[in-house]
């Protein structure tokens, strides 16, 4: 008996019927798929923030997953498209840093491909999503690889502030919550200052929200293993000002 094909979607494209156009494609192919929505509220034509997300949950799905990730402000340019193939899930998207912690982690014998977009006989210059990595996710459930060409880990982009080293902002969720790449072990002391355009910024380091006064800054350790930025019962990213890509310094 055949497995039946997982696939989760991740996208920056909101409540619109561009997901739904995908899924039903993948249905019709796959009548019995099973089909996990990962986020589609990302920030639009975040890379930094869709790379984070990725990253974080793809390791709490079941083996042979397949990924289709479309956050492409590039979308019809040369960027290319990629498929990844670990030993336990597949992901498809473009080469554009959006698998920055992906490729971060492969192993050696993990694979890159090149998708050869010709396999399709016609596609838009605006929704590569669904007219070609959609498709690619359909076929690799199949098990056919003939449209897939193999490349070079080295020619895979990654985010360049995310190689520089910053602490940077990669996330805000839905309660103003600022997710960030700064390791706890940064962290030397309960109080200190999170340094934002120059200003320092006093926060304590706490357990839980509770620990401080409704409306007061703090951080704690995230579900992620990283420095989260949060208000009690109130927004960070209003107090601070902050956005995807900022970047943030420690002074202990």
């Amino acid at each position: 008996m055949s497995k039946i094909p997982i696939f989760a979607i991740i996208t920056d494209f909101g409540f619109d019927f561009a997901v739904a156009s995908m899924k039903g494609l993948i249905l019709r192919n796959h009548p019995d798929a099973k089909i996990i929505d990962i986020e589609h509220s990302i920030e639009h034509f975040s890379i930094l923030s869709a790379a984070f997300v990725i990253q974080k949950v793809y390791k709490y799905f079941p083996n042979d997953t397949i990924f289709i990730c479309v956050v492409d402000p590039g979308v019809g340019t040369d960027r290319g498209l990629i498929c990844i193939e670990t030993d336990c899930y597949k992901f498809v998207g473009p080469n554009n840093g959006i698998f920055h912690y992906i490729l971060d982690n492969l192993k050696a014998e993990d694979k890159v491909y090149k998708i050869n977009n010709h396999f399709i006989n016609s596609h838009s210059n605006t929704f590569h999503g669904r007219d070609i990595l959609t498709p690619s996710a359909i076929e690799l459930a199949k098990g056919n690889r003939t449209f897939l060409s193999l490349g070079n880990k080295a020619d895979m982009v990654k985010l360049a502030l995310l190689v520089s080293g910053a602490f940077v902002v990669l996330y805000i969720d839905g309660f103003g919550n600022i997710k960030t790449n700064i390791p706890i072990d940064s962290i030397k002391s309960d109080l200190f200052n999170i340094c934002i355009n120059g200003k320092n910024n006093p926060i304590k380091f706490v357990k839980t929200f509770g620990e401080v006064s409704e409306g007061e800054l703090l951080c704690y350790k995230g579900s992620n293993d990283t420095l989260e930025i949060a208000v009690n019962l109130g927004s960070a990213k209003k107090v601070l000002n902050l956005n995807v890509g900022d970047i943030l310094k420690i002074n202990n």
